[in-house]
């Protein structure tokens, strides 16, 4: 994790662009709960459309952000089934979040475009992304 004044931030890297979209959603659940024990009880199928990568990258953070929110499901894992140049579907799965159960670590208020990019070099792709705490 990348500390930054109000801000937290997340790095990841990937052998390709849907491996890394699974590794910024798997840093922004660690940045939530750490390492607390979440099972994979519900899934939720969810698609983002953006203009680029990043923005693409964003919309699908701040998606899985709004499924926790909003719809109070505490995610365990992810995986992508397709990201093209305007838009990513995946799954997110996860269970019914639970205080009694699940330790929140930090209120994450948005994902931001804050210094983000999304670069692929000798194989690897790797971003860099802040989330508003």
């Amino acid at each position: 994790m990348l500390d930054h004044t109000a801000d937290i931030g997340i790095e990841a890297r990937a052998a390709s662009l849907e491996a890394l979209f699974v590794q910024a959603a798997r840093g922004l659940r660690a940045v939530l709960f750490g390492d607390c024990v979440i099972q994979s009880r519900r899934e939720k199928t969810i698609e983002v459309y953006g203009v680029d990568r990043e923005e693409l990258l964003v919309s699908w953070l701040n998606e899985i952000l709004y499924l926790f929110e909003i719809k109070h499901l505490a995610p365990a894992a992810f995986s992508i089934d397709e990201v093209t140049e305007t838009s990513v579907r995946g799954t997110v799965y996860g269970e019914t979040f639970d205080r009694r159960c699940h330790l929140l670590l930090r209120e994450v208020k948005a994902v931001t475009h804050h210094q983000l990019a999304i670069v692929a070099h000798n194989g690897v792709w790797q971003t860099r992304i802040y989330l508003d705490l």
